[in-house]
């Protein structure tokens, strides 16, 4: 049988596409990639091709890739980013729409996946359980916002993932005073640091993306953080596995221990905004557990692959696998070796020898370990030490949550990656 053809495309050095690529590869798929130069998913043993965005032409670069006669069945985008130019290729290639639908969701869905305040006005209305929240268009409708009684809030920004454009405030002062950061287009120094030092290959194409500049604020909700990764086809949902946070990078960033869960709240609400939207290809929704009752408040929706979407169990395929097995048209392929606990360490997120619960490391991978564990290839270049020679990145602080509880204590994490600091738009 002919294996499926998938395109993987990541415009950042998360792990997600490599993890996600070798778990497909493993199911028999033949597996693309479009990522910057220097990512660690090339270590992954049997990739297909490789192809490297163009730095001021990132656009061209998905569309040359996605023309090229390669048959693809799936696209899979790593972040949202990526997401904002499939939506783009969709709008001005018409040769490309079915792909793009059949990867993502219809074209009457894409708007609102774009834009968080109008995907969290959807949840919503549907009667989801969602928090005060409110479409920021000046410095004044912050006032507004903190006059009307609010107190500890989050800022997110459109086109980001994962807490990369969130900051938790806890006044208007501070609300303030990063501001500007979020709403201010990018000034030619934040893009020349973009380009040359963290060489982001779609800084250049994203720099006049009214998704930049566009910022919600909502009420911080007090738990624990969760999320229900789903896989659907056309509004149904095939798979899904739902994650709570043991450990996390921040109040607002990513998870790095999780544990597995099940919540029927949390995977009704998946149904119901997935078949609303009519959403197809891998997605994620992030969720606040309520201390004491447990009750889950939708907080967000990520358009494009979940990290995590390569862990299973001996009980439970990953995501991968059941993707894999919906294109090839049979049952998953046997889980090489399935976690034997529920709580998992997410490398590289955490790093060897500091697990908690069983380390999610790539077994038999001594190339992609490396590749993983090592600093991201911009970090590795002589730019990025003179800019953090000039100003050191703060480390991040690890937050620890009990089941159904409230924040634990926070420690600094030696080894973790800095903090994600507010957009720069200045």
């Amino acid at each position: 049988m002919k294996k499926p053809a998938l395109l993987l495309v990541t415009s950042t050095g998360s792990s997600t596409a490599a993890r996600l690529a070798l778990a497909l590869v493993q199911q028999g798929c033949r597996v693309d990639v479009l990522c910057p130069v220097g990512h660690p998913v090339q270590q992954v043993p049997g990739l297909g091709r490789c192809w490297h965005f163009a730095m001021f032409d990132a656009l061209g670069s998905l569309r040359a890739v996605l023309g090229s006669g390669h048959g693809y069945r799936r696209v899979l985008p790593c972040d949202d980013a990526v997401v904002a130019q499939l939506i783009a290729l969709h709008e001005q290639v018409p040769v490309l729409r079915s792909l793009i639908e059949q990867s993502i969701g219809p074209a009457s869905s894409h708007t609102t996946l774009l834009q968080r305040h109008r995907l969290l006005t959807t949840a919503q209305s549907l009667g989801l359980d969602v928090p005060e929240h409110r479409q920021l268009d000046s410095a004044q409708d912050l006032l507004f916002w903190f006059r009307e009684g609010h107190g500890r809030s989050v800022l997110k920004r459109d086109l980001s993932f994962d807490g990369a454009g969130d900051c938790v405030v806890d006044d208007l002062s501070e609300a303030e005073r990063v501001w500007p950061s979020f709403s201010r287009p990018l000034s030619g120094a934040a893009l020349l640091r973009r380009l040359v030092v963290e060489r982001d290959p779609l800084a250049w194409w994203s720099r006049r993306h009214p998704g930049r500049t566009r910022v919600l604020v909502q009420r911080f909700v007090e738990g624990q953080p969760a999320s229900t990764l789903i896989l659907c086809e056309q509004g149904q949902v095939l798979a899904w596995l739902s994650l709570a946070a043991v450990e996390t990078l921040g109040p607002a960033g990513p998870a790095t221990v999780v544990r597995r869960i099940g919540h029927p709240g949390m995977e009704a609400a998946a149904r119901q905004l997935c078949a609303h939207l009519q959403l197809t290809g891998l997605h994620s929704l992030d969720f606040r557990l309520e201390p004491g009752t447990d009750r889950a408040w939708l907080i967000d929706c990520n358009p494009c692959c979940p990290s995590s979407a390569h862990l299973a169990w001996a009980d439970q395929p990953s995501l991968a696998a059941v993707l894999a097995a919906h294109l090839r048209g049979h049952a998953p392929l046997a889980v090489r070796q399935p976690l034997g606990s529920d709580q998992v360490s997410l490398f590289p997120r955490v790093p060897l020898g500091q697990a908690r619960g069983q380390h999610d490391v790539p077994s038999g991978q001594p190339a992609l370990v490396q590749a993983l564990a090592d600093k991201p290839w911009p970090q590795r270049q002589w730019t990025y030490r003179l800019q953090a020679w000039r100003g050191p990145p703060r480390p991040a602080s690890v937050v620890r949550y009990e089941d159904g509880q409230a924040p634990g204590p926070v420690v600094d994490a030696v080894d973790a990656p800095p903090t994600a600091a507010p957009p720069d738009g200045g």
